[in-house]
């Protein structure tokens, strides 16, 4: 029986490194570290003591750089395109006789060169068309303004002295923008020429119902989503994107909040609930490192920070070493950002912790039936 235990023990510790684990133990984030780069960005190694904590704070960048995302690449087309559902209006300009008068002033002999204007409202149909008087059916979608005024005036040209046309998009299905949430008034919005960025949305929709600081603005494109505080987003910022037809913008009321990962009882996202939240408090709410698995010595938060004004935003990680008493009184005075990540460091001799446990489960359950039968034997 002693060799066989001997030998599965020898097994289960020849596969002691598969063993499952839920985060990266101090030596193997220190030598990822090492490499001197996080996804190609250069990274930021700073430990967290007290003149560190009263440094003056630096917002969480993240958010800045998934709206820049969402933003590049995206080339907005011509907003002048006709789709089916626009409302068009079609003005005819007539010189003399008038195909669309109602009088005969216009026809009289004595009558001098006059120029008659028509206006027509016209709705795209389903099927892309307009039916016009004298000119009939035209398609109209896929076209644009101009295009289609030449294409009406080239039909009325058989009916009339020199005809002018004018076209216009008085309303667009498509080609809108949808704004909710706490703003002035919600709604859809049509998108011009002018290429409204997203701070001119919004502003068109009345601006935030709700203090700058305590809301959120979210876009909606396709299958992406992006948020920022809309007191971080300035005009002249890359953030600032061009709103494409489509876009749905919401301004929400804010919810800042951290996550944590790796070695803790709680692997969650925590929302501030306060006006701010010290790094001490936010170990604290999720119950601090697991005695039985975390490395006290390597708490880390990841955050992204502008390098300076105007420059790129680059990944710093904060590093806490809850066994030196000073770092209790840092972390007091460091300040949490919205977004932040936290992570418990796994410790290193959490591995040979996690195989005596595998042993004793696989082995209990014999030791169990062994006892109870030594114990009947004697009776």
């Amino acid at each position: 029986m002693r060799k066989a235990i001997a030998l599965a023990a020898l097994i289960a510790l020849s596969g002691c490194a598969a063993l499952p684990t839920n985060a990266p133990t101090a030596h193997q984030v220190q030598r990822e570290l090492r490499l001197g780069t996080i996804g190609g960005v250069p990274y930021k190694l700073v430990d967290i003591d007290p003149a560190v904590a009263m440094a003056p704070a630096r917002s969480n960048q993240l958010p800045m750089l998934q709206l820049e995302a969402l933003g590049a690449g995206a080339e907005p087309g011509r907003t002048d395109l006709i789709r089916p559902g626009d409302t068009l209006s079609i003005a005819i300009f007539e010189v003399g006789v008038s195909l669309f008068s109602s009088g005969s002033g216009a026809g009289a002999p004595d009558a001098g060169p006059t120029a008659n204007a028509q206006r027509i409202s016209a709705q795209v149909k389903d099927d892309g068309t307009i039916d016009l008087p004298y000119v009939g059916v035209v398609k109209a979608e896929g076209a644009y303004p101009d295009s289609l005024a030449g294409t009406i005036r080239a039909r009325l040209r058989q009916f009339s002295q020199s005809p002018e046309v004018l076209v216009g998009i008085t309303d667009s299905v498509e080609n809108v923008a949808y704004v909710s949430g706490l703003v002035g008034k919600s709604g859809r919005y049509r998108l011009s020429s002018a290429r409204e960025k997203l701070l001119d949305v919004i502003a068109i929709a009345g601006g935030s119902s709700v203090d700058p600081a305590e809301a959120e603005v979210r876009i909606v494109r396709g299958n992406r989503t992006a948020a920022l505080p809309l007191v971080d987003l300035l005009p002249e910022d890359l953030a600032n994107v061009t709103v494409l037809p489509g876009d749905r913008i919401q301004v929400l009321r804010r919810r800042k909040s951290y996550t944590v990962f790796g070695a803790t009882d709680r692997v969650s996202q925590v929302s501030f609930e306060t006006a701010s939240v010290s790094l001490a408090e936010a170990v604290a709410r999720v119950g601090g490192p697991s005695d039985a698995r975390a490395d006290a010595k390597a708490v880390y938060l990841f955050r992204f920070e502008q390098a300076g004004p105007g420059g790129r935003p680059q990944p710093v990680i904060y590093r806490l070493n809850l066994m030196q008493p000073q770092s209790y009184f840092a972390a007091q005075l460091f300040p949490m950002q919205d977004k932040d990540v936290l992570l418990f460091a796994n410790a290193g001799a959490n591995i040979p912790s996690k195989f005596l446990n595998v042993i004793n489960q696989l082995f209990s359950p014999f030791v169990t039936v062994r006892a109870a039968t030594t114990g009947n034997g004697g009776l």
